[in-house]
């Protein structure tokens, strides 16, 4: 497990108008803070639990945490995975060294063969979250913050089952009861925000960014830790979260998995948090999925009108597609695409439309190849 970074960020700090600093635990070695809390699980073991292994159940992080740190300390570690687990998180887990067994169709049929197969073999089952060992090792985080800015006012941490925000609260408040401690949550798993709020937690809803702390329901123990030493968890949405992780890699040139980059969201969502002094963001994991991510940039590119669809209806005449890559080969639009609709869009059986997909700098080359456009006489807008 290593010291990660604490950096300053200027320029999410001007974005945001507030002193950010980073906490980069997507820099440990299988990329997230998941590391610290499994170490010390592991270290605790005594001679006769090391020799008989560990079992645990994890799609992701934990499951890799685990596997390294056993493999380390010549610990078997046995993981279960839900059988729908991607391929890439199950190679990488093996590659570690750990036995991974695919069993189970949801959460608790997958539990319930790893219970299963802990009392079969008499190894021990470590639980990502809910399991003291692992929310003090993940406290580590928190020391580590004090250490690297003592002047700290504010530590925003994402939260799924709770155990890194009871464990970083924890060493925290005892050294520092006056910072601030914030969780975040997708508010497609908000099962914490929702327990403080002393509302029944609402359904949740599959298909988050965040899958790292997709969550339905908090530890038992970390609950009570966090309704006692956390200020507030607050939630946000999926468009937020994609944003940050853009322009995380775009401004910091880090990559961070969606759930890593909730506590930018939550300060961009929510101006009042961090607005008195220094605010930790950390930036728990960088496990992302390449298509995941792939597709995030695309759509980042999108929000941010730096790639942007034009429909063109124009007259279906030879050398109408030629005045009109000219017009914007003029004005340094980049052409990604070009679709012809002649049956399904166009007006009138004398035009056709055409969709172009095109590279653009931003709102203002935008508003000025569309002005081009129409002053051209070409019916144009954005689609």
């Amino acid at each position: 497990m290593a010291v990660t970074p604490l950096a300053p960020s200027r320029t999410l700090s001007a974005l945001t108008k507030r002193e950010l600093v980073l906490k980069f635990e997507n820099l440990q070695f299988t990329a997230s803070f998941k590391e610290r809390g499994a170490l010390n699980r592991l270290c605790l073991l005594s001679e006769d639990e090391r020799k008989r292994g560990v079992v645990a159940m994890s799609a992701g992080n934990h499951a890799q945490a685990l596997a390294y740190h056993g493999g380390r300390l010549d610990v078997p570690v046995t993981i279960v995975m839900p059988k729908n687990t991607p391929n890439a998180k199950v190679r990488q887990t093996s590659v570690f060294g750990a036995e991974v067994l695919l069993r189970g169709d949801t959460f608790a049929a997958t539990l319930a063969v790893t219970q299963e197969l802990a009392a079969k073999r008499g190894a021990t089952l470590i639980h990502p979250f809910d399991d003291e060992a692992v929310i003090a090792g993940q406290g580590t985080l928190g020391l580590e913050l004090l250490e690297q800015a003592p002047d700290l006012h504010t530590i925003v941490v994402p939260v799924g089952g709770g155990g890194l925000i009871a464990g970083v609260a924890v060493a925290v408040r005892s050294i520092r009861p006056d910072i601030r401690i914030v969780g975040v949550q997708t508010e497609r798993f908000a099962a914490v925000h929702d327990a403080l709020q002393g509302n029944e937690s609402r359904t949740t809803r599959p298909g988050t960014v965040a899958e790292g702390i997709a969550v339905e329901t908090p530890g038992s123990i970390t609950l009570p830790i966090i309704r006692e030493h956390v200020d507030r968890v607050v939630t946000v949405t999926e468009p937020e979260i994609e944003d940050a992780v853009f322009a995380l890699l775009e401004v910091e040139k880090t990559v961070t998995e969606g759930a890593g980059a909730c506590p930018l969201a939550a300060v961009k969502a929510y101006p009042d948090i961090g607005a008195g002094g220094v605010t930790a963001l950390v930036l728990t994991g960088g496990n992302i999925d390449m298509m995941i991510l792939s597709s995030i940039l695309q759509r980042g590119l999108v929000r941010t009108r730096r790639l942007v669809r034009i429909k063109v209806e124009a007259p279906d005449v030879p050398g109408a597609m030629a005045d009109l890559t000219r017009i914007l080969g003029d004005l340094d639009s980049n052409i990604v695409d070009i679709a012809h609709q002649r049956a399904f869009a166009a007006a009138t059986v004398r035009t056709t439309a055409i969709e172009f997909v095109l590279q653009m700098r931003g709102k203002e080359q935008v508003e000025a190849v569309l002005d081009s456009l129409r002053g051209a006489g070409y019916d144009a807008a954005e689609s």
